[in-house]
C-alpha cells in the first residue's frame, strides 16, 4: 500500500481525524460555525432553492428538505476534493476515491450527524429568508402570498407561526412587515453611526500620516533647497487649499526647523510683501511670513521629536481602533433582522419549530 493510500485509510478512519484534516474542525463552535456556511450554500444554490428558500419558493406547499442530507454530502465531499487536489493526489486517485462506496457512505453518516446535532442551524437560514422576503416588499401591500400563508396557513398546511407552547406570534401579515421594518431601519441607523466613526477615523489616520511624512521630509531640507523656495510657490502653497501637492508642500515648509532655515523663509515672505504687486499680495506674504516666524521660534530639535513621537502613538492607536470599528461593523451586518426584534426573535423560534415538521 502506498503512502497516499495509507493517509486516505486513515482519514476515513474515524470521524475526528476527517473532521479535523478536511473541515479544520476541531470542537461543536467549528462545527456549528461549518454547518452555518453549508446551510447559506444550499439555501443559495439554484438546485435546491426553489424548494427551501421563501424568496424563491411560489407558496409553502413547495417546501420540501428531503434533499438537504444530499446537498451537505455534496458540499463536504467538494471541501475533501479540494483538499485532496492541494494534497496532490492525481485526478485518478482522487476519482477512485470520489467513486468509493464505504468513503461515500463515511460522509453521508457524517452529513447526518452534522444535520441531526445542527440542524438547527440550517433551518435558522431558512427563516432568515422569510425576513428577506418581507424586505422585498416596501410597504404592506406589495407582499407576496407567501407571506400570508406563512402567517395565515393554507388548504394543506396551519400557521407556520404557531408557537410550540401555543398559539401565534403574529396573526396579519402587516404585523410581520412592519416588525420587519423597524428592525431594519434600527440596523441600518446603527450601520450608518459605525460607517461615519470609521471615516472620521479614516481623515485622522489620514492626517497623522501626513503630519509624519512631512516631519522626516523637512528633517532632510538643506539650507540650499530652502533657499530654492521662490514667492510665487509660497504664495501658491498657501492659497490653493484644492491642491495635493501643494498642500503637501506647506505641511512640510510648517515643519522646517528653527534657525537658518526658517530665518530664510521669513526673508523670502518679507521681501516679496515689499515687491507685492497689489494689495492682497502684500497682505497675504505679510501671514506668511508671520507664519514662519512662529517656524522659527516653536520649531525646535525638541518640539519636533516629541511631536512626532506623539503622532505616531496616536496613529498606531487609531489604527487599532479603526481594525475594531471594523470587526464590530462586519458583525453588526452579518447580525440577523431578528436580532433587533423580539417579535422577529419568536417568529424565528415558531418557524424553526414547524419548519423541522413539514
Amino acid at each position: 500500500m502506498s503512502k497516499s493510500q495509507e493517509y486516505i485509510k486513515y482519514l476515513f478512519s474515524d470521524v475526528l481525524v476527517f473532521e479535523k484534516e478536511v473541515l479544520h474542525v476541531n470542537c461543536d463552535p467549528d462545527r456549528q460555525e461549518i454547518m452555518a456556511l453549508m446551510s447559506k450554500e444550499i439555501c443559495s444554490d439554484s438546485k435546491l432553492s426553489s424548494k427551501l428558500n421563501f424568496l424563491k419558493i411560489k407558496s409553502i406547499d413547495d417546501l420540501d428538505f428531503s434533499a438537504v442530507k444530499i446537498a451537505l454530502v455534496q458540499l463536504i465531499l467538494e471541501e475533501l476534493l479540494l483538499f485532496l487536489q492541494e494534497k496532490n493526489y492525481s485526478r485518478v486517485e482522487i476519482e477512485t476515491i470520489k467513486k468509493d462506496k464505504d468513503n461515500l457512505k463515511f460522509i453521508y453518516e457524517l452529513a447526518k450527524s452534522y444535520m441531526r446535532r445542527f440542524g438547527t442551524v440550517f433551518y435558522k437560514e431558512v427563516a432568515h429568508t422569510f425576513f428577506d422576503l418581507i424586505s422585498v416588499a416596501s410597504k404592506p401591500e406589495e407582499m407576496s402570498k407567501v407571506v400570508s400563508e406563512v402567517v395565515s396557513g393554507n388548504d394543506r398546511h396551519k400557521s407556520l407561526l404557531e408557537q410550540s407552547s401555543g398559539g401565534q406570534v403574529v396573526y396579519k401579515p402587516e404585523q410581520a412587515w412592519m416588525r420587519v421594518k423597524q428592525a431594519r431601519d434600527d440596523k441600518n441607523r446603527k450601520v450608518q453611526r459605525y460607517q461615519v466613526d470609521i471615516m472620521n477615523i479614516v481623515k485622522r489616520i489620514d492626517y497623522l500620516k501626513l503630519q509624519i511624512s512631512a516631519i522626516v521630509a523637512a528633517r532632510s531640507l538643506t539650507l540650499n533647497e530652502v533657499k530654492n523656495v521662490t514667492p510665487k510657490l509660497m504664495l501658491d502653497m498657501f492659497t490653493n487649499d484644492e491642491d495635493v501637492q501643494l498642500h503637501t508642500k506647506k505641511t512640510m515648509f510648517s515643519y522646517v526647523g528653527s534657525g537658518e532655515l526658517a530665518n530664510t523663509l521669513v526673508r523670502v515672505a518679507n521681501i516679496a510683501q515689499n515687491n507685492a504687486s497689489n494689495r492682497q499680495e502684500e497682505i497675504d506674504y505679510k501671514k506668511i511670513g508671520e507664519f514662519f516666524t512662529k517656524c522659527m521660534k516653536n520649531n525646535t530639535k525638541s518640539f519636533l521629536d516629541a511631536r512626532f513621537e506623539d503622532y505616531k502613538n496616536e496613529l498606531e492607536i487609531k489604527n487599532e481602533r479603526y481594525r475594531q470599528e471594523r470587526i464590530k461593523l462586519k458583525t453588526l451586518r452579518e447580525r440577523p433582522l431578528d436580532s433587533f426584534d423580539q417579535t422577529l426573535k419568536h417568529i424565528k423560534e415558531a418557524l424553526i419549530y414547524n419548519l423541522q415538521r413539514i
